[in-house]
């Protein structure tokens, strides 16, 4: 009688102990979506940047030249000083990762609110094919944490981080042209 009781009470404690395994292992994560982004091309491709900021009439364009360097798209035009430049910006540029996609098929009153109608940016960007991307930034998102952004012919927003933005206009507000002291 006691090896059976034994028997028996082992077999509650390894049933208790699978049903505690079970329910106190951790889930595995959600997959990871991936994100979107609002336009991709490789860096190597792009020959002409220009930024413009409307609502502060300023703008700057820059060209690649046969020698791979970035030059100001001005007659006689500076090379880019490249400790501020950084090589980064073209990595910028080439494509966006998007924090999410706000529409697939925004509206004309959407695009109005998104701040569209009197963009903050606008981008151009001439690519090896002979192709050109045009793209729109709206306004920052309510908590400023993003900005609102299209391609022109889209009605596909997106938002993109702040910081993306802030490195653009300040291409435009202080650019990076090479110190007096440098031909």
């Amino acid at each position: 009688m006691r090896v059976r009781s034994l028997f028996i009470m082992l077999g509650v404690v390894v049933a208790l102990g699978a049903v505690l395994y079970v329910t106190t292992r951790p889930r595995p994560a959600p997959p990871v979506e991936p994100r979107p982004y609002v336009w991709l091309v490789d860096m190597g491709d792009l020959g002409r940047m220009s930024i413009s900021l409307p609502t502060q009439g300023k703008s700057e364009t820059w060209v690649k030249h046969e020698d791979q360097y970035w030059y100001f798209d001005k007659p006689q035009g500076p090379k880019v000083d490249m400790q501020r430049w950084g090589g980064g910006i073209p990595l910028i540029l080439s494509g966006p990762a998007a924090n999410r996609r706000i529409s697939a098929g925004a509206s004309d009153a959407q695009l109005l609110i998104y701040g569209f109608g009197n963009p903050q940016m606008q981008i151009s960007l001439a690519v090896k094919d002979g192709k050109t991307i045009h793209i729109v930034v709206g306004d920052a998102t309510p908590d400023h944490q993003a900005h609102y952004i299209k391609l022109v012919d889209s009605r596909e927003v997106f938002t993109v981080d702040s910081s993306w933005y802030d490195v653009l206009s300040r291409l435009v507000l202080d650019p990076p042209y090479p110190p007096p002291d440098q031909k």
